[in-house]
């Protein structure tokens, strides 16, 4: 993050106060004066006029910015989800308003200005000094005079002149740039209660109140168009039946490879982990190292592995289990941990071993020897693997003959019987549906989509699948009555009762934790609801375990706080069957090394991102004080 804060400190803070899109101010065509009468003007700014002209050649480089920007081609209806008419048209009249005032003010670019301005440009330099010649080629290559580049140029510093003068006294505080960072780069952990959404299935049902909540949500139930199909899948494994495999082709794969039928040596083992946080310094690991080396003296003095590990390891998955984790065969673990594991007896207990995740205490409980297989027992695993090579090999080649008959025959039934695959059907296949057996392949299904009635997909490879559809009927889509989808309508309705009510208790509790915790607890308890903590988390991340994403997280995360560590509404779960409390259980502090690291870059970010909004407020007062007329037959 603070790479983009350096990158962006200074450049876009204009671009950003005048609309939000990037525009390179040439002024070569000028401003016409307060007495044209043009009916073509674009914007009128205290009575100084934006020509159409003007307005018409700077849409036309920010359409092809933004055509480059997807490989030459729009997006549909893009650049009428963006505006840009408009953000063109505002960024011109936000432009020539800071002219005006920084006219009004006195301010002025000077000849020498300009030229001081050109000759220290690195742009324009070849060691160290200006080279006239680079200066030229610059402007042939952008299509400018020297006359029209420099007028631009000149209108350019005088905007810089103007802004920095409004923006150089905003300043920052040290102590807000130490919370702002602390805000960013702390992890909250909070605290979770889910209080599920009880759905009663036998309790009765206003048939009024159903009917009233269909008609409130029927575009929920519409029915999308969707297709009758008549399909051919295959694969690879409807070739096995027409393929042999000799006796002597089985025995020479065994032959040939022996290492396929060995079952390596398998050690059962228990460890004990301390882990090793991290960033920690030669001490605290050097402390870990010593408690870990106790840990083992313990052990081997006759203490009990499993007791030790269940109190002591700090590997979640295992220390329950005593610290058992199972047998291990060698390419599993760490190279350093199975090194000393393989090297132990049955019942030896290891010194520390370190590895990226902290040191281990290993103990290995049994070995069991490496087993050459017999060649009876994997006959028929070798003849399956055989059979399978050779059917793949084969399918490319079957469904290139299969896909040319078809389109030379029209006939997908009748090739189909020949080449002995099943023609299946499926009806009512709408566009998020599935085909029995290759799911919800959307190269499929899109390709169904675009078939006339009657007419025959292209061949389509699915996984190990390959697939032709024929489109028999489209079926329009259609609001069903409420008859026709009332099983889902209930479970819906029933689901939204039942998630009201979760809410209801849900908002119980959490005003009762807030005016007296106590009897909040009795009622979780009474309730049978558990606190959850959930693992640390930044403030600033778009999605919490459990929890999802939304705006309600996102202002949950920015408002929880010591002060106020409960938030004051429930949330709804990701899958909506429950209403979550959630609290601020604790802060997980960001180190103030880090933050001396990072604390320059980051004050200078804040202080950009002040200067620009100081701008933007600037402009917005300026034009409100301003006539300024905009052409919205443009728009």
């Amino acid at each position: 993050m603070l790479d983009l804060m350096r990158k962006h400190a200074r450049s876009w803070l204009i671009k950003v106060a005048l609309g939000g899109i990037i525009i390179v101010f040439v002024f070569w065509y000028g401003w016409s004066g307060p007495g044209e009468k043009s009916q073509t003007f674009a914007a009128k700014v205290n009575g100084t006029v934006i020509s159409y002209d003007q307005f018409y050649n700077f849409y036309e480089s920010e359409l092809e910015k933004v055509r480059l920007r997807f490989g030459g081609a729009l997006p549909p209806d893009l650049v009428e989800k963006v505006n840009l008419k408009k953000n063109v048209i505002m960024g011109l009249v936000h432009q020539l308003l800071i002219l005006q005032e920084a006219s009004r003010l006195g301010m002025i670019v000077t000849d020498e200005d300009l030229v001081r301005d050109i000759k220290l440009n690195p742009q324009f330099q070849r060691d160290g000094m200006f080279d006239p010649g680079i200066y030229r080629a610059y402007l042939q290559t952008i299509k400018l005079t020297p006359t029209m580049y420099e007028q631009t140029r000149k209108q350019e510093l005088l905007e810089d002149q103007l802004v920095r003068l409004l923006t150089d006294s905003v300043k920052t505080d040290p102590e807000e740039i130490k919370r702002w960072w602390h805000f960013q780069n702390d992890k909250v952990v909070l605290g979770l209660l889910r209080v599920n959404a009880e759905v009663k299935e036998t309790q009765e049902i206003d048939q009024r109140a159903l009917e009233s909540y269909f008609r409130k949500n029927e575009r929920k139930y519409e029915i999308p168009q969707s297709l009758n199909l008549r399909y051919v899948v295959f694969s690879w494994s409807d070739l096995q039946k027409n393929i042999d495999v000799s006796e002597e082709e089985i025995r020479e794969y065994f032959v040939m490879h022996p290492k396929e039928f060995l079952i390596p040596e398998k050690l059962r083992v228990r460890h004990i982990l301390l882990r090793i946080p991290q960033g920690s310094d030669e001490k605290t690991s050097s402390e870990i190292l010593q408690k870990a080396k106790d840990l083992s003296a313990r052990i081997k003095s006759g203490e009990d592995f499993e007791n030790i590990a269940r109190t002591e390891s700090q590997d979640a998955a295992t220390a329950d289990k005593g610290g058992d984790l199972g047998f291990i065969t060698k390419g599993t673990l760490a190279p350093e941990f199975e090194e000393t594991a393989y090297k132990l007896e049955v019942g030896g207990v290891s010194e520390p071993v370190k590895t990226q995740q902290g040191y281990h205490v290993i103990k290995v409980e049994e070995k069991q020897p490496e087993v050459a297989l017999t060649f009876e027992s994997v006959r028929d695993d070798i003849r399956a693997k055989l059979l399978e090579t050779k059917a793949r090999k084969k399918v490319a080649s079957v469904a290139e003959d299969f896909y040319e008959q078809v389109y030379r025959t029209e006939d997908l039934e009748g090739q189909a019987k020949k080449f002995g695959f099943s023609l299946r059907e499926q009806n009512f296949v709408s566009k998020m549906g599935a085909l029995d057996p290759v799911g919800a392949d959307q190269d499929v299904i899109e390709e169904a989509f675009r078939l006339k009635t009657g007419e025959t997909s292209k061949m389509i490879k699915s996984g190990d699948h390959y697939v032709i559809t024929s489109l028999v009927e489209r079926n329009k889509e259609r609001m069903p009555s409420l008859e026709e989808v009332k099983a889902q309508v209930t479970k819906d309705f029933l689901n939204d009762r039942a998630l009201m009510e979760a809410e209801r208790k849900a908002d119980e509790l959490i005003k009762a934790l807030k005016e007296a915790p106590e009897k909040a607890d009795e009622m979780r308890v009474k309730m049978g609801l558990t606190w959850e903590t959930l693992d640390p988390i930044s403030r600033t991340t778009g999605y919490v375990p459990q929890l999802g994403s939304s705006p309600e997280v996102t202002e949950m995360l920015s408002t929880v706080s010591e002060v106020s560590p409960v938030f004051p509404r429930p949330l709804i779960s990701p899958d909506a069957n429950a209403a979550l409390i959630v609290k601020l259980s604790g802060i997980e502090k960001a180190s103030e090394e880090q933050f001396q690291k990072d604390v320059q870059a980051f004050e200078n970010w804040v202080s950009e991102v002040r200067k620009t909004e100081f701008l933007k407020g600037w402009i917005k007062l300026l034009e409100n004080r301003s006539k300024v007329e905009i052409n919205e037959k443009l728009l």
